[in-house]
Parts: structure tokens; sequence; C-alpha cells
């Protein structure tokens, strides 16, 4: 148990020495810029869904190497999805549930690879010298945004579901990343330094329109929004620990869901918003959307983390 906490702080500590070493930027206090971008359809996004299973990333069958799992969303039928001598992480389901795009070091650097929901059928879409991570799909399943230093700062990128049509979404000298598509396919949500402490911003994809949302001192990251886009769930240090905030799409409306002092982050809601899967301490947890009722779904000696959450229609 003291190596899994010990290997958390560590890749806490290592994910911010990338972001220093990773970063030439000198902070800026704009919070608002325009992009080029290519317009976005307005789509009607299905809201019916019976179950969800939870993919993960995790070092269970061989310490330090990470694989990609799924369960069920109790915790039950736990079944490895990747088996490889890699890192293996940040699943992120399409929206029918049939794939999941990930990130993998498989062949020598950081790209983003897609495979079944079974495992097979592994595709690699990024092929690039550069460090390609954290796959978001869209809502209608046809284009994935993931973070890249391909062009010498960290920013945001969509490409088609093909691996083609790579585009350039924001364009700073700040550290931009965690991508996360609004359910109406109309904006990004990500973090980025921009104003020299780590912010939640929103990005429209019909103008290059950009809005910071939250305003606190500490680190405010990883933005996922509700199924029904009213909401976006985040990971703040404001209270001086990692806990999971909801708060409006707008930026009003903070509400504090987690109290456990722990290392709380990565949230991602259930198809029906009714309750937030997140990573605590190497565990995987779920809570219900208003921070009641919290409970352990992985409980495993090993370390588990990335959870997301995926829609499966019957």
């Amino acid at each position: 148990m003291l190596e899994k906490f010990a290997f958390v702080w560590i890749r806490t500590l290592a994910l911010l020495l990338v972001t220093v070493i990773g970063t030439t930027n000198t902070p800026t206090l704009v919070d608002h810029s325009r992009v080029a971008v290519p317009p976005v359809p307005t789509l009607s996004v299905p809201t019916a869904s019976v179950s969800h299973r939870i993919a993960f990333a995790s070092d269970r069958d061989r310490a330090f190497y990470f694989d990609i799992y799924s369960m069920n969303e109790d915790g039950s039928d736990v079944k490895r999805l990747t088996d490889n001598v890699a890192e293996d992480k940040t699943p992120a389901w399409s929206p029918d549930g049939k794939r999941i795009a990930f990130t993998s070091d498989r062949d020598g650097n950081n790209e983003i690879y897609v495979m079944n929901a079974d495992g097979t059928g592994v595709t690699r879409l990024t092929n690039d010298a550069a460090f390609d991570w954290e796959p978001a799909w869209s809502p209608d399943g046809q284009r994935i945004a993931f973070t890249s230093n391909r062009d010498g700062n960290w920013d945001i990128y969509t490409m088609n579901a093909d691996g083609s049509h790579v585009t350039r979404v924001t364009n700073t000298a700040a550290y931009d990343w965690q991508p996360a598509w609004s359910p109406n396919g109309q904006q990004l949500a990500f973090t980025s330094d921009r104003s020299g402490t780590w912010q939640i911003y929103t990005l429209s994809l019909n103008d290059g329109y950009i809005k910071r949302l939250t305003q606190s001192a500490g680190d405010n990251r990883d933005p996922a929004w509700s199924p029904d886009g009213q909401r976006i769930a985040f990971v703040s240090t404001r209270d001086r620990a990692w806990e999971i905030y909801v708060m409006r799409a707008d930026g009003t409306g903070v509400v504090r869901l987690t109290k456990s002092r722990a290392i709380n982050q990565t949230p991602s809601w259930t198809p029906d918003g009714a309750h937030i899967v997140y990573e605590s301490n190497a565990e995987i947890m779920v809570v219900k959307a208003d921070g009641s009722s919290a409970k352990n779904l992985t409980n495993d000696p090993a370390t588990d983390f990335h959870p997301a959450c995926a829609c499966l229609l019957r």
C-alpha cells in the first residue's frame, strides 16, 4: 500500500515536472483570444441509455506497466483490454460505446490509438515525433480532440476519427491540455496556465472564442461536461486539497463534492448524469452528483487511474 501511495505522489509530481520542462511560456493575463477554426454544425445528441461500463488504466497485472481495463458500473466483471510492455493510458469511449481511444508509447513515442471495446482491432491514429495524448471524442463520433506539442507549444488539436485532417485549435505559448467536448459539439473545455495558474477555459469551435471559467487560486483542471451540457465537473486545490467540484457551464455555482483530502482527480460522468466516477489515491471511486454516497469500485492494491464512462445502448 505504501508503494501505491508513493506512486500516486510520484505520478503527480512527474506531471508537474513535465509541465515545467515542456512549457516555454511567459504567463499572460489575457483570458480571451480567437483562433481560426472550421465551422461546427449544430448536433442533436441522444440521451437515452440503460447501462454503462467504465474504462480505466491499471498496472494490476504487471507493476509499472499500464494497460487499459473495463468493468461494469458497480466494479464487477473487470476485463483486461490491452497487453503490452508499455504505458497504455487515458482511455476515452466513443459515443456509441463501440470503440476506445487511448494513449500509448508502445511504438516508442506517445501516440493516439483506437481499438474496439473488447480490445481488438488496435489502430494507431497519430504518427508524429511529438507527444500526442489525452484523446476526447466529439459527441457525433466523427472527430477526436487531443493534446500535442507537435508545433512547439502544448496546444489542443482535433482530427477525424481515422486520424486524418489534424487541426490545431488553440495557439498560445501557454500549456493548453485536457480537452473535453461539450455534448452539443460546439465547445471544448480545457485546462491552461495562460493566466499564470492552472484554470479551466472553454473554446467555441465556431468562432475560436476562448472564455475563462475558473478564477480561484491553486490548480483548477480535469474538466468533464455533464451529459446534458449544463455542468462541468473539475478538480481544484482551492481548499488546499485535490478535490472534485461541479460548476455550471458558465463557471458559476461552484459546489465541492469530495472532502476526503486524498488526491482526487479525472472525473467522468455516468451517462445518466446521476454519478461521477473519479480517481482517488489510485482507486476508482464513484459518487452521486450531489457529493453523497462515495464508493470504492476497484479496491485493489494496484494503481488504478483515469476512469472514463461509456453509454452502452441495448
